[in-house]
Protein backbone atom coordinates (compact mmCIF):
# COMPACT_ATOMS: atom_id res chain seq x y z
CA UNK A 1 0.00 0.00 0.00
CA UNK A 2 1.21 3.84 0.11
CA UNK A 3 1.49 5.27 3.30
CA UNK A 4 1.01 9.10 3.46
CA UNK A 5 2.90 11.16 0.55
CA UNK A 6 3.30 14.05 -1.34
CA UNK A 7 2.33 13.82 -5.28
CA UNK A 8 5.27 11.63 -7.20
CA UNK A 9 5.68 10.12 -10.01
CA UNK A 10 7.85 7.66 -12.03
CA UNK A 11 8.17 6.84 -15.98
CA UNK A 12 8.80 3.10 -15.66
CA UNK A 13 10.07 3.69 -19.28
CA UNK A 14 10.04 5.16 -22.40
CA UNK A 15 10.92 4.37 -25.66
CA UNK A 16 9.58 3.04 -29.11
CA UNK A 17 9.84 -0.48 -27.04
CA UNK A 18 7.23 0.99 -24.33
CA UNK A 19 5.94 3.58 -22.49
CA UNK A 20 4.91 3.88 -18.98
CA UNK A 21 4.35 6.23 -15.97
CA UNK A 22 2.71 5.83 -13.08
CA UNK A 23 0.94 9.10 -10.80
CA UNK A 24 0.48 8.24 -7.27
CA UNK A 25 -0.10 9.68 -3.47
CA UNK A 26 -1.18 8.57 -0.34
CA UNK A 27 -4.51 6.91 -1.23
CA UNK A 28 -4.43 6.65 -5.19
CA UNK A 29 -2.14 5.33 -7.88
CA UNK A 30 -2.50 5.59 -11.99
CA UNK A 31 -0.93 4.35 -14.87
CA UNK A 32 -0.97 6.88 -17.98
CA UNK A 33 -0.17 4.55 -20.84
CA UNK A 34 0.97 0.74 -20.31
CA UNK A 35 3.61 -0.13 -23.21
CA UNK A 36 5.16 -2.90 -21.32
CA UNK A 37 3.58 -5.98 -21.15
CA UNK A 38 1.47 -6.70 -17.57
CA UNK A 39 4.53 -9.06 -16.35
CA UNK A 40 6.84 -6.00 -16.99
CA UNK A 41 4.73 -3.44 -15.81
CA UNK A 42 4.01 -5.25 -12.20
CA UNK A 43 7.96 -5.72 -12.28
CA UNK A 44 8.58 -2.42 -12.60
CA UNK A 45 5.85 -1.29 -10.11
CA UNK A 46 7.20 -3.02 -7.59
CA UNK A 47 10.23 -1.16 -8.06
CA UNK A 48 8.56 1.99 -7.04
CA UNK A 49 6.66 -0.25 -3.60
CA UNK A 50 3.36 0.39 -5.68
CA UNK A 51 1.65 -3.00 -5.98
CA UNK A 52 -0.78 -3.34 -8.93
CA UNK A 53 -4.08 -3.50 -6.57
CA UNK A 54 -2.72 -0.38 -5.85
CA UNK A 55 -3.51 1.21 -9.37
CA UNK A 56 -7.27 2.30 -9.86
CA UNK A 57 -6.82 3.37 -13.26
CA UNK A 58 -5.07 3.30 -16.47
CA UNK A 59 -5.35 6.33 -19.01
CA UNK A 60 -3.88 5.21 -22.37
CA UNK A 61 -2.82 8.12 -25.11
CA UNK A 62 -3.64 6.53 -28.46
CA UNK A 63 -3.53 2.81 -29.46
CA UNK A 64 -0.19 2.34 -30.85
CA UNK A 65 1.34 -1.21 -28.97
CA UNK A 66 4.15 0.71 -27.83
CA UNK A 67 1.53 2.82 -25.05
CA UNK A 68 -0.94 -0.23 -24.65
CA UNK A 69 0.61 -3.90 -25.15
CA UNK A 70 -0.11 -4.72 -21.68
CA UNK A 71 -3.49 -3.63 -21.20
CA UNK A 72 -5.40 -6.88 -21.73
CA UNK A 73 -4.17 -8.94 -19.32
CA UNK A 74 -3.50 -6.23 -16.21
CA UNK A 75 -7.03 -5.39 -17.03
CA UNK A 76 -8.43 -9.26 -16.60
CA UNK A 77 -6.10 -9.86 -13.95
CA UNK A 78 -6.59 -7.00 -11.59
CA UNK A 79 -9.88 -6.02 -13.01
CA UNK A 80 -8.48 -1.86 -13.43
CA UNK A 81 -10.39 0.78 -15.39
CA UNK A 82 -8.75 1.53 -18.34
CA UNK A 83 -10.01 4.63 -20.08
CA UNK A 84 -9.23 6.31 -23.68
CA UNK A 85 -11.14 8.85 -25.71
CA UNK A 86 -13.62 7.39 -28.18
CA UNK A 87 -11.57 7.74 -31.37
CA UNK A 88 -8.88 5.82 -29.60
CA UNK A 89 -11.13 3.12 -28.51
CA UNK A 90 -12.12 2.27 -32.23
CA UNK A 91 -8.59 1.94 -33.18
CA UNK A 92 -8.44 -0.08 -29.93
CA UNK A 93 -11.11 -2.03 -30.66
CA UNK A 94 -9.34 -3.23 -33.94
CA UNK A 95 -6.53 -4.41 -31.90
CA UNK A 96 -9.09 -6.28 -29.61
CA UNK A 97 -8.79 -4.39 -26.86
CA UNK A 98 -12.65 -3.44 -26.84
CA UNK A 99 -13.20 -3.83 -23.28
CA UNK A 100 -11.46 -0.44 -22.53
CA UNK A 101 -13.72 2.26 -21.74
CA UNK A 102 -13.78 5.08 -23.41
CA UNK A 103 -14.61 7.38 -20.98
CA UNK A 104 -12.07 10.42 -21.59
CA UNK A 105 -12.27 13.37 -24.12
CA UNK A 106 -9.79 15.77 -25.09
CA UNK A 107 -10.45 18.96 -22.66
CA UNK A 108 -12.75 17.20 -20.46
CA UNK A 109 -11.42 17.16 -17.09
CA UNK A 110 -11.28 13.64 -15.18
CA UNK A 111 -11.15 13.43 -11.29
CA UNK A 112 -9.86 10.40 -9.71
CA UNK A 113 -10.04 11.16 -5.58
CA UNK A 114 -7.68 13.92 -4.90
CA UNK A 115 -6.15 13.86 -9.11
CA UNK A 116 -7.39 15.66 -11.83
CA UNK A 117 -6.28 14.83 -15.46
CA UNK A 118 -7.40 16.99 -18.53
CA UNK A 119 -6.54 14.98 -21.97
CA UNK A 120 -5.45 17.29 -24.65
CA UNK A 121 -5.18 16.12 -28.46
CA UNK A 122 -2.19 16.21 -30.16
CA UNK A 123 -0.52 15.97 -33.81
CA UNK A 124 0.60 12.31 -33.60
CA UNK A 125 -0.60 9.44 -36.97
CA UNK A 126 -2.78 7.54 -34.33
CA UNK A 127 -6.75 7.71 -34.99
CA UNK A 128 -6.30 10.33 -31.71
CA UNK A 129 -3.52 10.86 -29.87
CA UNK A 130 -3.67 12.80 -26.27
CA UNK A 131 -1.35 14.88 -23.92
CA UNK A 132 -2.17 14.76 -20.31
CA UNK A 133 -2.70 17.50 -17.80
CA UNK A 134 -2.22 16.50 -14.17
CA UNK A 135 -3.18 18.29 -11.60
CA UNK A 136 -3.61 17.74 -7.63
CA UNK A 137 -4.17 21.34 -5.80
CA UNK A 138 -1.68 23.67 -7.11
CA UNK A 139 0.43 21.17 -8.16
CA UNK A 140 0.65 20.50 -12.36
CA UNK A 141 2.52 17.88 -14.70
CA UNK A 142 1.97 18.05 -18.02
CA UNK A 143 3.36 15.15 -20.35
CA UNK A 144 2.82 14.69 -24.38
CA UNK A 145 5.36 11.57 -25.26
CA UNK A 146 4.18 11.08 -29.06
CA UNK A 147 3.78 14.54 -30.76
CA UNK A 148 4.62 15.33 -34.28
CA UNK A 149 4.20 18.91 -33.75
CA UNK A 150 4.17 21.49 -31.22
CA UNK A 151 1.19 24.36 -31.93
CA UNK A 152 0.71 27.16 -29.65
CA UNK A 153 -2.16 25.59 -28.23
CA UNK A 154 -0.06 22.74 -27.26
CA UNK A 155 2.90 24.61 -25.93
CA UNK A 156 0.15 26.40 -23.75
CA UNK A 157 -0.41 23.25 -22.07
CA UNK A 158 3.44 22.99 -20.66
CA UNK A 159 3.06 26.59 -18.79
CA UNK A 160 3.01 26.97 -15.47
CA UNK A 161 4.39 23.33 -14.66
CA UNK A 162 6.07 21.58 -11.74
CA UNK A 163 7.22 18.87 -13.91
CA UNK A 164 7.19 18.20 -17.93
CA UNK A 165 7.63 15.26 -19.74
CA UNK A 166 7.91 15.80 -23.14
CA UNK A 167 9.24 13.98 -26.15
CA UNK A 168 12.47 14.40 -27.20
CA UNK A 169 12.66 11.52 -30.26
CA UNK A 170 15.67 12.14 -32.54
CA UNK A 171 18.60 13.89 -33.57
CA UNK A 172 17.89 15.37 -37.02
CA UNK A 173 21.16 14.32 -38.55
CA UNK A 174 20.95 11.01 -36.90
CA UNK A 175 17.63 10.05 -38.59
CA UNK A 176 18.81 11.91 -41.97
CA UNK A 177 22.08 9.37 -42.07
CA UNK A 178 20.47 6.39 -39.92
CA UNK A 179 19.37 3.53 -41.43
CA UNK A 180 15.57 4.15 -41.70
CA UNK A 181 13.80 3.22 -44.65
CA UNK A 182 12.95 7.07 -46.67
CA UNK A 183 9.48 6.38 -45.64
CA UNK A 184 10.02 6.02 -42.56
CA UNK A 185 12.21 8.91 -42.12
CA UNK A 186 9.59 11.01 -43.65
CA UNK A 187 7.02 10.06 -40.80
CA UNK A 188 9.49 10.70 -37.77
CA UNK A 189 10.17 13.92 -39.49
CA UNK A 190 6.68 14.81 -40.17
CA UNK A 191 3.51 16.95 -38.57
CA UNK A 192 2.74 13.73 -37.38
CA UNK A 193 5.53 11.94 -36.30
CA UNK A 194 7.91 12.88 -33.50
CA UNK A 195 9.33 15.84 -31.54
CA UNK A 196 12.97 16.45 -32.46
CA UNK A 197 15.32 17.40 -29.97
CA UNK A 198 15.89 20.52 -31.32
CA UNK A 199 11.70 21.36 -31.58
CA UNK A 200 11.60 19.60 -27.84
CA UNK A 201 14.62 21.84 -26.43
CA UNK A 202 13.13 25.04 -28.10
CA UNK A 203 9.75 24.29 -26.48
CA UNK A 204 10.84 23.96 -23.38
CA UNK A 205 12.58 27.17 -23.27
CA UNK A 206 9.72 29.07 -24.07
CA UNK A 207 7.32 27.30 -21.26
CA UNK A 208 9.70 26.23 -18.53
CA UNK A 209 9.73 29.28 -15.42
CA UNK A 210 11.19 29.50 -11.81
CA UNK A 211 8.36 26.56 -11.17
CA UNK A 212 9.15 24.19 -13.02
CA UNK A 213 11.85 21.59 -11.39
CA UNK A 214 11.63 18.59 -13.57
CA UNK A 215 11.82 17.71 -16.99
CA UNK A 216 11.92 14.21 -18.62
CA UNK A 217 12.73 13.79 -22.04
CA UNK A 218 10.59 10.82 -23.20
CA UNK A 219 10.36 8.60 -25.83
CA UNK A 220 14.25 8.84 -27.13
CA UNK A 221 14.81 6.80 -30.30
CA UNK A 222 17.50 3.93 -30.16
CA UNK A 223 18.61 3.94 -33.09
CA UNK A 224 18.61 8.32 -34.09
CA UNK A 225 19.18 9.65 -30.79
CA UNK A 226 21.34 9.09 -27.14
CA UNK A 227 20.51 10.54 -24.28
CA UNK A 228 23.68 12.82 -23.95
CA UNK A 229 22.62 14.63 -27.13
CA UNK A 230 18.82 15.05 -25.85
CA UNK A 231 20.31 16.37 -22.97
CA UNK A 232 22.57 18.78 -24.41
CA UNK A 233 19.77 19.76 -26.71
CA UNK A 234 17.86 20.86 -23.80
CA UNK A 235 20.55 22.51 -21.79
CA UNK A 236 22.02 24.41 -24.60
CA UNK A 237 18.02 26.02 -24.86
CA UNK A 238 18.08 27.11 -21.77
CA UNK A 239 21.32 28.02 -20.47
CA UNK A 240 21.86 31.60 -19.11
CA UNK A 241 17.68 31.26 -17.97
CA UNK A 242 19.23 30.83 -14.26
CA UNK A 243 17.46 27.98 -13.78
CA UNK A 244 19.42 26.51 -10.99
CA UNK A 245 16.99 24.16 -9.57
CA UNK A 246 15.81 22.44 -12.82
CA UNK A 247 16.54 18.91 -13.21
CA UNK A 248 16.48 17.56 -16.83
CA UNK A 249 16.32 13.75 -17.20
CA UNK A 250 16.43 11.50 -20.43
CA UNK A 251 13.92 8.96 -19.88
CA UNK A 252 15.06 5.06 -20.39
CA UNK A 253 13.43 2.34 -22.46
CA UNK A 254 14.81 -0.72 -19.81
CA UNK A 255 14.87 1.20 -16.60
CA UNK A 256 12.62 3.04 -14.85
CA UNK A 257 13.35 6.64 -14.07
CA UNK A 258 13.76 8.63 -10.47
CA UNK A 259 10.73 8.64 -8.43
CA UNK A 260 9.99 12.50 -8.66
CA UNK A 261 8.14 14.39 -5.60
CA UNK A 262 5.83 17.48 -6.28
CA UNK A 263 6.05 19.33 -3.39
Amino acid sequence: GCEKMAFQFCVLGSGSGGNSTVFWDSETAFLIDIGFSCKEIVRRLDLVGLDPKDIKGIFVSHEHVDHVRGARVFKRRHGTDIHCTPLSHDGLYQESLGSIDPGISPGERFSLNSFSLTPFEVSHDASQTVGFVVKQGRRKVTMATDIGHMSSIVRRKFENCDAIILESNHDIQMLKDGPYPHFLKKRVLGKKGHLSNLDSASTLARVIDEQTRHVILAHLSRINNRPDIALKEAKRALRGMGLRRLKIMPADQFDIGEIIKIK
